[in-house]
């Protein structure tokens, strides 16, 4: 469900959507869901000053804080992550 939504708001963003890849991978309680975009769009997805990351990021935390599940989400072009910041969240209440 998660991976949907990431997979249809990234690639309504993107210019070239044939290059958008959605890996997931699950470790215990933690999932990580690693985007990958074409160099051009890097900017479209991560948005200015990283508010359109930090949206998605929001969102998939807050799907994770309900089923009790680390999120991470990654933008990755030509094998470089993303320099936007911390995305990790518990779902734990603390």
């Amino acid at each position: 469900m998660l991976r949907e939504f990431l997979d249809a708001s990234v690639r309504a963003l993107v210019e070239d959507q044939q290059a958008v890849q959605i890996r997931e991978e699950r470790n215990g309680s933690r999932l990580r869901y690693t985007i990958y975009v074409a160099d051009g769009d890097r900017g479209r997805v991560i948005g200015k000053q990283g508010r359109i990351i930090n949206a998605l990021r929001t969102v998939a935390q807050a799907v994770g804080a309900k089923n009790r599940v680390r999120v991470q989400v990654i933008v990755i072009t030509d094998g470089a992550p993303a320099n936007t910041g911390d995305s990790e969240s518990t779902g734990d209440s603390e």
